[in-house]
């Protein structure tokens, strides 16, 4: 998994995936997030390409 976040409204886990194709997504989505206990519903959406990405510096290290 590339990303996870708790989120509030209707949705209360957001998970950004990096696939090699729609078979692989439906494998992982099926196989991986199906068999979670307490999955009702799953919802999907596709991106093509990734423009940007906010990236943090990591914190410096006293020494």
């Amino acid at each position: 998994m590339e990303f996870a976040a708790a989120a509030t409204g209707q949705t209360n886990i957001i998970a950004a995936v990096r696939c090699r194709g729609t078979e692989e997504l439906y494998a992982y989505l099926n196989d991986k997030i199906g068999a979670l206990d307490g999955i009702r519903t799953v919802e999907t959406a596709l991106m093509l390409r990734q423009i940007k990405q906010l990236t943090l510096a990591p914190a410096a290290v006293p020494g």
